[in-house]
């Protein structure tokens, strides 16, 4: 649909009383904002909102008005955009299934296609900027309950916590609907760049958990780290994280590898070097004969997840990581089994980004948008922090 069409038929209702007519404007731009909040959030939550939009369809008044009740909360961004729509007399199942979309999204293990990492992290919810601490799992000075012995008084342990601890942050980015744009009807390119702000909003969050790993867990260094996950890089990597000692108690702290995350480049190398039990022999050489095993010690080592986005955080922030080397070409070993990451957000954000929209302040007229600028605006926010819950848990391999 474009401008002129929304525009007439607002025109139409103020013709039948049901609005005024100096609301025909200002609730055709916010239809406008709408369209664009509707490409944003389609492209964010992808086949999820599409599924809850389906079963909407089918479903009674009387239950849609009853979850929405429930899940008021979740959509407090949408409250312009629904008394838009209460003023001109419609309805629309958008905001439910946007609200929906956030319920199942801030549950345990959610992750978009781009990436996986969020599945192996724990949640939390912050309800301020203030550091977050005590992240750590096995913090606890004991690692079994003691025998108490009879009438003796009970053992009290020790416990340790991060003293650094990590914070939410506001990641936002807005787009701009000029005047121009209005009077020039180009409402298409305005939704088509609000659907790829909700690419970039999508990846965000694994961004933020990747940030905390390449800043803060153990380059393991490789003798052929260039080779990439070779049997013999990734045995290496086994080794190196179970021999970890924990620098608080002193103790070992063995993670196993269980899962791989690596470059598309590193797919089929990690697959075929975890593919086979025996390692097939290459080449020649003379001299004395010596007796090996040739089991694969990388056979089934672990589950592969295809992650490019070191890359993308290498070209984003270039000095960020220099001190460590990182590679576009590092990779990153994870046990997985106790969530070694954990996802903080704002309490309200826990289900994703909300949305915004600038409208009009100028009163002489309604078209004249902004009294600066004389534009219209569409803005996105995500609240959200990661740490490594686990120090111990994850490990970057050498790719360079």
């Amino acid at each position: 649909m474009s401008i002129k069409e929304i525009r007439f038929e607002l025109t139409r209702l103020a013709d039948r009383g049901v609005i005024a007519e100096n609301r025909v404007i200002p609730l055709t731009i916010q239809t406008v904002l709408e369209a664009a909040q509707q490409k944003f959030h389609e492209a964010y939550f992808g086949e999820i909102l599409e599924e809850k939009l389906q079963n909407l369809q089918g479903m009674d008044h009387d239950l849609k008005e009853a979850a929405l009740a429930r899940l008021e909360g979740m959509i407090q961004d949408f409250e312009k955009t629904r008394r838009a729509h209460r003023e001109t007399l419609t309805t629309s199942d958008f905001p439910l299934a946007v609200a929906q979309a956030r319920d199942a999204a801030s549950r345990q293990g959610y992750a978009f296609p781009e990436s996986d990492l969020p599945q192996f992290a724990a949640r939390r919810t912050a309800t301020d900027f203030k550091a977050l601490k005590g992240t750590r799992p096995g913090a606890i000075g004991h690692r079994f309950l003691p025998v108490r012995p009879e009438s003796t008084n009970i053992e009290y342990t020790k416990f340790f916590t991060s003293e650094e601890g990590y914070t939410v942050a506001d990641y936002a980015l807005a787009l701009t609907f000029t005047f121009e744009a209005y009077v020039n009807d180009d409402l298409g390119d305005f939704a088509a760049a609000a659907a790829d702000l909700g690419n970039v909003a999508r990846r965000t969050r694994a961004s933020v958990i990747l940030d905390a790993i390449l800043r803060k867990a153990a380059r393991a260094p490789l003798v052929d780290g260039e080779m990439g996950p070779t049997p013999e890089n990734l045995d290496a990597l086994a080794a190196f994280m179970g021999q970890q000692v924990d620098s608080t108690t002193g103790r070992r702290a063995s993670r196993r590898i269980t899962d791989l995350f690596v470059p598309t480049i590193w797919e089929r190398k990690a697959a075929a070097s975890m593919a086979s039990e025996y390692l097939v022999p290459v080449g020649g050489a003379s001299g004395a004969l010596a007796f090996t095993s040739n089991r694969n010690p990388a056979y089934q080592l672990g589950n592969i997840h295809v992650e490019d986005m070191i890359a993308d955080l290498l070209a984003e922030y270039p000095d960020r990581y220099s001190a460590k080397g990182i590679s576009e070409d590092d990779y990153i070993a994870v046990d997985g089994r106790n969530k070694p990451f954990e996802l903080a957000t704002l309490r309200g954000y826990e289900g994703g980004p909300k949305t915004f929209t600038r409208m009009v302040n100028v009163d002489e007229t309604d078209l004249e948008g902004d009294f600066e600028n004389r534009n219209f605006a569409l803005k996105v926010h995500d609240i959200v922090g990661a740490d490594l819950r686990d120090p111990y848990g994850a490990v970057i391999a050498q790719g360079n």
